[in-house]
């Protein structure tokens, strides 16, 4: 793609068109979101405002606006906000800067029509579709080509992981050359095949008769053979993929599937087979083998996450592409297997199957009628198409006929508001459970009847504000709880949690709220996420001495570690290999942060310390080997920091912040070699700050305010080829003349907010 890339990006950069749109259109499969995701993040399109927007064929205008100025101004809230309000925020946000939008699979010319009004002039605009007459008048058309013979066997080889040195190469690709030809250069079935053909020896590749697949007749119009090819790819599944593939039919088009959620939900249905468990894995071990050898097979897309310790939280999240999303829906209908409707349908008449899964938008008065004649459910789930903060669907006890679905396994009601507040009480009743989730749900209070459910395994109360009977103890086969941080106990007791010796995931409980001595019974407990707020409870939970555990996220506010005990509490956590996220806040910390020592924080992925009565060492900071965010806030330090070569080699995010003690930074070369983002703010005694060449080589964005003494930036700021943004706000006019006569490459944007200078 990079002819295409180059091209796409010199349109964005060139400000002398006349038309501000590009339409990359082409057939499904061909590849029109890949290339506008690799222009919308090219390193030389990084200082522009920025949104991306998917459009699905159920066209949501008011939701697709508040998506869009969402990510062009992360503080402003759109909850309550008119069409016409975020028009005009959007324009506002898109006036005095360089942008660029991306619509994702627009659908049809009217929705380009109503789209089109929140972009001034000097917006930058591209859009993907499978149809050439969207557009037509404002738009610079880009079609996408077909793959050649030889750009398709690149894929292939690639995809199916063919080694050119394999003695069997030439053979290889022949037979790999005509799969190609019958895939017509389509990218996405020749991933699809490729995903088939991975790690298959040179036999199996000469077995693979790929014109009995491709029968003539099927489909409809140009997509006969993509439709035949992905059928081939789900006839090629091993047994125990087939149903974790259906069920990906839960989650609306354009989702950004949660990993966590998905493995959950697979292990609740019985998808995951203990027979496939090795030694030491557990079955979510499994479930991501699965998920895996789903994106492997070019089946779903796997979404890496930001910042991870093990390779067990490298994918966030997955997805499915439009046409395997059909795939995906269609055989889960036909097979009656699962079917997932939009709220604000009636359902008397349609013939549901076992499981339903409703999707609705938030902000559109979602409801449902007609689901209580159906019977046998066994899986029911009710999700939101994004993220809402408030309960907005509509929920009556009347809706599911809980007496005629006695065998229903999964009850996921996110983001439903309850009559009264008050779960049915008849949900008690369903002891087949295996899943409920009441998540962004106006719940209330947990019936003492939720103890009867014997069978299940995750629990997921992260509402607004729940009060729960002291009875979750007594759920002895629960493996996953999820809780929020300021709970309310009934009876005022704290939560008491001993006993539960299966439970795997213990997510946000505080030190307040629960019983933090029963910690060390849980003797299958893998994560934890605890806030903490006296030593005790932290000693407790820095020294769990269960070898189980795998990530441990510690929250500690308002603790005083002045003491030995305190000091020796802390040290002892630090050297714990399962701590990858710490946080600590307004707390006394004695004369300084604990040294480092060899093994310490060795999977530590993230450190916040705000607000502490501490001195730091940043230097020892720089020797945790995969430290990835790094947050001080009023903290104590010394007046110079120097980042040393090869120091801080994991770290992506810095940000340094009210530091009143420090005045000199020097980075060396070699120093700080994966930062892409950078934020100093508040340090008033900084006055000079270095930067080698060869230090810091990826950053890519900075931001800069309240840093009155400081003299200029540092010149090595010019050799970092990536960076591409600056933010520079409430500095002295002096400072902003000089940056503004420096030449800092001929891509970085310079955003300066005038009215803040002083």
């Amino acid at each position: 793609m990079e002819k295409d890339i180059q091209l796409l990006v010199s349109k964005v950069k060139d400000e002398t068109r006349r038309k501000r749109v590009v339409k990359i259109y082409g057939m499904g499969g061909l590849g029109k979101t890949t290339l506008a995701r690799k222009v919308y993040n090219h390193t030389d399109l990084q200082s522009y405002a920025r949104a991306w927007v998917c459009i699905t064929q159920q066209f949501e205008h008011k939701a697709v606006f508040g998506k869009i100025l969402k990510q062009l101004d992360s503080n402003v809230n759109v909850d309550g906000l008119e069409v016409e309000d975020l028009v005009t925020r959007i324009q506002s946000c898109l006036k005095e800067r360089k942008c660029l939008v991306v619509i994702d699979d627009i659908w049809e010319d009217v929705h380009w029509e109503i789209i089109k009004q929140a972009f001034p002039l000097n917006c930058d605009v591209i859009l993907t579709t499978r149809n050439e007459d969207i557009a037509n008048q404002q738009s610079e058309p880009h079609r996408l080509e077909f793959l050649t013979e030889d750009e398709g066997w690149t894929l292939l080889q690639k995809v199916a992981d063919i080694s050119p040195d394999d003695p069997n190469i030439k053979s290889f690709e022949d037979i790999g050359r005509k799969i190609v030809s019958k895939c017509e250069g389509l990218p996405l079935s020749i991933c699809v095949i490729g995903g088939i053909l991975r790690n298959k020896v040179h036999t199996e590749w000469i077995n693979l008769n790929i014109e009995s697949h491709l029968k003539h007749g099927k489909g409809v119009g140009k997509y006969d053979k993509v439709n035949q090819v992905l059928e081939l790819s789900y006839d090629a599944l091993p047994y125990y993929l087939k149903p974790c593939f259906l069920y990906l039919a839960c989650f609306p088009e354009d989702h950004k599937i949660d990993r966590e959620k998905l493995y959950l939900l697979w292990m609740a249905e019985g998808f995951i087979s203990y027979q496939d468990k090795e030694a030491n894995e557990t079955l979510r071990d499994v479930a991501q083998r699965y998920l895996i050898e789903l994106g492997m097979r070019c089946m779903v897309q796997l979404h890496e996450a930001y910042a991870y310790s093990t390779p067990l939280e490298k994918y966030v999240s997955c997805g499915l592409h439009d046409l395997m999303h059909d795939l995906c829906s269609s055989k889960a209908e036909k097979e009656e297997f699962l079917m997932r409707i939009d709220a604000s349908k009636h359902l008397t008449d349609i013939l549901l199957p076992t499981r339903i899964a409703i999707s609705y938008d938030p902000s559109s008065n979602p409801s449902i009628d007609g689901l209580k004649e159906v019977r046998g459910l066994r899986s029911f789930i009710v999700l939101p198409k994004h993220y809402y903060p408030i309960p907005t669907m509509g929920f009556k006890e009347s809706m599911v006929n809980f007496k005629m679905s006695q065998y229903l396994r999964i009850f996921v009601v996110e983001g439903c508001e309850f009559e009264g507040g008050k779960l049915p009480i008849k949900v008690g009743e369903l002891i087949h459970l295996r899943y409920l989730s009441l998540r962004l749900s106006n719940v209330r209070e947990l019936p003492k009847s939720i103890c009867s459910l014997p069978y299940l395994q995750t629990l997921d109360l992260r509402c607004a504000f729940i009060r729960l009977p002291n009875v979750i103890w007594k759920m002895k086969r629960l493996k996953h709880l999820f809780l929020k941080a300021e709970i309310q106990v009934i009876g005022g007791e704290k939560l008491k949690l001993g006993g539960l010796q299966e439970l795997e995931t213990l997510d946000k409980i505080s030190s307040k709220t629960t019983c933090i001595a029963d910690i060390p019974t849980l003797i299958s407990l893998q994560k934890i996420h605890v806030y903490v707020s006296d030593v005790d409870s932290l000693l407790i939970v820095l020294n769990n001495k269960n070898s189980q555990l795998r990530e441990n996220r510690l929250y500690v506010m308002y603790c005083d570690f002045s003491s030995e005990k305190g000091r020796e509490v802390l040290n002892d956590g630090l050297m714990s290999p399962s701590l990858v996220s710490l946080e600590i806040w307004s707390c006394n910390m004695g004369s300084s942060f604990p040294y480092y020592e060899p093994e310490m924080c060795q999977n530590l992925v993230m450190l916040s310390l705000r607000e502490c009565k501490v001195k730091v060492d940043v230097k020892d900071f720089g020797k945790y080997p995969m430290l990835q965010e790094l947050w001080l806030e009023r903290v104590g330090m010394e007046e110079t920091l120097t980042c040393h070569s090869n120091s801080f080699p994991q770290l992506q995010t810095l940000v340094l912040f009210d530091l009143h003690d420090l005045k000199v930074w020097e980075a060396e070369e070699g120093a700080l070699p994966k930062l892409t983002s950078l934020s100093i703010s508040g340090c008033p005694f900084l006055k000079v700050w270095e930067v080698e060449k060869g230090a810091m080589p990826k950053l890519t964005s900075m931001i800069i305010t309240r840093c009155p003494n400081l003299e200029k930036l540092p010149d090595g700021l010019r050799s970092i080829s990536t960076f591409r943004r600056m933010t520079i706000r409430f500095m002295p006019w002096v400072f902003m003349a000089r940056v503004n006569k420096e030449d800092y490459g001929p891509f970085v944007e310079k955003e300066i907010d005038m009215e803040a200078i002083y």
